[in-house]
């Protein structure tokens, strides 16, 4: 037979790995969601880009005044979106390959959590 207090201990144990199932869970539902989102931008840029382009070398894009008052021109709108659209596509990747490392050190803490 077992004393309460083995029984008590077996119970947080089990809650405990039941808490760790739920947060394992719910990183990985997270992590697939920015890897969604990082994709979805990273091809809406890809498949946006050439018809802007053309729109710009046409000269069919009209910008607001105050728009880009600073260099002023239409080809430097396009630099401006380009820089814009680059800088989204670097975080994107960023807070992948950082979400990734994440994981992967989680995966190597509870592997030797595991053999202790």
């Amino acid at each position: 037979m077992r004393t309460n207090e083995e029984r008590a201990r077996l119970v947080h144990k089990r809650t405990a790995e039941i808490k760790r199932k739920r947060q394992k869970q719910m990183r990985r539902a997270f992590d697939m969601i920015c890897l969604s989102a990082c994709l979805i931008l990273i091809v809406g840029i890809g498949s946006f880009m050439p018809g802007l382009a053309t729109g710009i070398a046409a000269g069919e894009i009209q910008h607001a005044s105050g728009t880009a008052s600073l260099v002023g021109s239409h080809a430097a709108l396009g630099y401006i979106l380009m820089g814009i659209m680059a800088f989204l596509l670097g975080v994107c990747v960023t807070v992948l390959l950082y979400r990734l490392r994440r994981r992967k050190e989680r995966k190597r803490l509870e592997k030797s959590d595991d053999e202790l």
